[in-house]
């Protein structure tokens, strides 16, 4: 068999067809596979890599099996292919992305007000927690905690409870020691 690398791309195309072209398709996909890997990360931000790379080495084998010498260069019917092919794939994404998320959907998923089933859960979740905290925690403790929760600084709970600061302090982190055991996300 003749050396492959002295025949040029349309030779080799030309000979890709035809019975013992399986030899002569595959030094195409030798040489063009790094083009279509360049194309596929060129495209990768709106569609996934390896669907892009499949489909661009299914364009380049219709590009071998296709191409008609009297249309041009081998090498610009392959871009041509396998361009076209990464654009309906992303495309494809496009059209899938949409469909996940419609408009309205989106609307729902962004609107910061909760439904009213989630201010039911809320409230109900908010009482079992005030009820735990309740009995979890000493009443210092617990008056404490509700300051911090308010946005006091710890001065300013240890004034309103008339203790001192370290008081505050310790009690705080009795307190968020106590609920991390019972609440681990606390």
């Amino acid at each position: 068999m003749a050396d492959l690398s002295l025949l040029t791309d349309e030779q080799l195309a030309s000979a890709g067809i035809s019975a013992d072209g399986g030899v002569m398709t595959a030094e195409l996909i030798s040489r063009y596979s790094g083009m279509v890997f360049s194309m596929a990360g060129q495209f990768a931000c709106s569609a996934d890599y390896e669907e892009l790379v499949s489909d661009g080495m299914d364009a380049l084998l219709h590009a071998i099996s296709a191409y008609d010498e009297k249309r041009g260069s081998f090498s610009g019917f392959a871009a041509v292919c396998i361009s076209n092919r990464m654009k309906n794939t992303v495309d494809k994404a496009v059209r899938r992305t949409a469909k996940l998320v419609s408009e309205s959907e989106l609307e729902t998923l962004t609107s910061p007000e909760p439904t009213p089933e989630e201010m039911v859960i809320i409230k109900e979740n908010t009482s079992e927690m005030s009820e735990q905290m309740k009995a979890l925690l000493s009443p210092l403790e617990l008056r404490c905690l509700n300051g911090v929760i308010l946005g006091l600084s710890y001065a300013e709970i240890a004034e309103k409870l008339d203790a001192d600061k370290k008081t505050v302090d310790n009690a705080v982190a009795r307190a968020r020691a106590k609920l991390r055991a019972v609440f681990p996300d606390f």
